[in-house]
């Protein structure tokens, strides 16, 4: 019979996604056959599985704690929000469509049958199913519209831990209300509880601990210290605007407009020697920088128009003039084009807007979301590719226009993508200008390949008249793995590991 063990928070951003990543690959380490599973996650970061479905990019990187392949059954529901009221709602793995929060929650029913679908096929499949819940799991007033807590952990037979984040403050009013909100059949389900990122010596909190105890009868499995050197993909949320490392010459920026996407496509760059990453909001912290990447966007004539709002369109083009270089992912890239045009009316923004100018090519927004794991190689028209060969790059698409280049415009990528009949395909992607300082791509997860974003970094840092500082050398793929065996380390060494195991196993 397949175990399972749930984690819920006391409020969202209460490490939920980490503490189930740490728990999967603890598993993992011991020899379970370990699945994650997040029934509904809202966030605009995802990724593309073997198969071409999209699904939430915590549970990819839940997966890859676990040592196993990320599949769709993992992330059936993700909600992708367009605007407060509004989202794109993606099932099992495909576009639906956009609902707002009245339809979608009329909709329970046939969620409910996907979510069920989804488990059996894990229980089926694994030894240990790994679920993590969403916000809060006491918000009475949507007690009977809840999909991922109290509602998912019964259909998956799971006992649930509480995870309280101390860093906020009121940790005992939020682990005590907590409680005290939900039904006594779903207080039951609560085995016991872990208080969250504790900064100091965790042992200082055991007073905390015995007042929890004496307050909810529940146990207090361990208190998790802050994990400061911890480097993992965020969930939804930037926790920081800026990444240093040590000796920082090189400054690259990501323009971090409202609906920006799949901002985990830049965490690689967290790890370089000498490179400062900065995530910046408004025209005044772009300064000089040496590298400016336009990312992902959910809403990609909606954000374009606050950059032109922001003034940030304007500083964009005179640096592009200068000569600096500028990347664009996906939205961005559509964005450095002359022409976005949505004749469906897709966003309900606008049918067409005119865009940076900064490569000549086109965009029409369709209703047909692309979705692909792909592998490249250079269509050899990069300026940092003299001294380099790239071939077998790896990343993904997701996008839902159509780019077209002008006849002179050079392609950036030659593509082998998989499409729906499954057979191999050849294709181009990306533009790059005459100068070769501006260019963009819609392949997510480019700068994941070691060699590809060493030898951008290397072009960077000699365009200064810099050399690139030695590092450890070390793949993005092992920092990682470390990053996933530290933190398990830390669950380990900081949670009751014997009364952890009781709950899964004998419950």
């Amino acid at each position: 019979m397949t175990a399972a063990i749930m984690f819920q928070g006391t409020a969202s951003d209460a490490g939920k996604s980490i503490i189930t990543a740490a728990a999967c690959r603890v598993l993992a380490q011991d020899g379970y056959l370990v699945a994650p599973f997040k029934s509904q996650n809202m966030s605009l970061n995802s990724w593309i599985t073997k198969d071409a479905k999209e699904i939430a990019v915590a549970q990819a990187v839940q997966a890859e704690a676990a040592q196993v392949e990320p599949i769709v059954e993992m992330s059936p529901i993700l909600l992708k929000p367009n605007a407060d009221n509004n989202s794109q709602v993606i099932l099992q793995g495909k576009l639906y469509k956009n609902m707002n929060a009245a339809d979608y929650f009329a909709s329970k029913d046939k969620l409910l049958e996907i979510i069920k679908e989804s488990l059996t096929v894990l229980k089926n499949n694994y030894k240990v199913i790994v679920l993590e819940g969403g916000g809060n799991p006491a918000e009475v007033n949507l007690r009977d519209k809840d999909l991922v807590n109290m509602k998912a952990a019964e259909l998956a037979e799971s006992p649930v831990i509480l995870i309280a984040d101390i860093d906020k403050g009121g940790v005992f009013a939020s682990v005590i209300g907590t409680l005290e909100l939900l039904t006594e059949e779903e207080r039951a389900r609560v085995k016991g509880i872990i208080i969250n990122k504790f900064r100091g010596d965790p042992k200082k909190f055991e007073d905390g601990v015995k007042l929890i105890e004496e307050h909810t009868s529940k146990q207090v499995l361990g208190v998790l210290p802050y994990l400061e050197d911890l480097d993992l993909p965020a969930e939804d949320s930037l926790e920081n605007n800026v990444f240093n490392s040590a000796n920082d010459q090189l400054d690259i920026v990501v323009v971090a407009y409202p609906q920006m996407s799949n901002f985990t496509d830049f965490d690689y760059f967290k790890a370089e020697k000498g490179v400062q990453l900065r995530y910046i909001r408004r025209v005044e912290e772009i300064a000089d920088p040496d590298l400016i990447i336009l990312p992902g966007s959910k809403t990609t004539i909606k954000d374009l128009k606050y950059l032109y709002s922001s003034k940030m369109a304007d500083k964009i083009k005179e640096l592009a003039g200068k000569g600096k270089d500028i990347i664009g992912i996906c939205g961005g890239y559509q964005m450095l084009g002359k022409e976005i045009r949505d004749p469906e009316n897709f966003e309900i923004s606008s049918r067409s807007i005119k865009a940076l100018n900064l490569l000549n090519i086109k965009t029409v927004l369709a209703a047909e979301k692309v979705t692909n794991q792909i592998t490249a190689s250079s269509a050899k028209n990069l300026p940092f590719e003299t001294d380099f060969v790239f071939k077998n790059l790896s990343g993904f698409e997701i996008h839902q226009g159509r780019t077209i280049r002008d006849s002179n415009v050079k392609p950036v990528f030659r593509l082998q993508r998989k499409m729906k009949d499954f057979e191999s395909k050849s294709q181009s992607d990306g533009a790059i200008n005459e100068k070769g300082n501006i260019w963009g791509t819609y392949i997510h997860d480019i700068f994941k390949n070691d060699e590809f974003r060493k030898a951008l970094i290397i072009y960077l840092f000699k365009k200064k008249g810099l050399s690139r500082p030695e590092g450890d050398n070390k793949s993005a793929l092992e920092i990682r793995e470390e990053n996933y065996n530290y933190l398990a380390d830390m669950f380990r060494k900081y949670i009751d590991m014997e009364s952890f195991y009781k709950i899964i196993f004998e419950n």
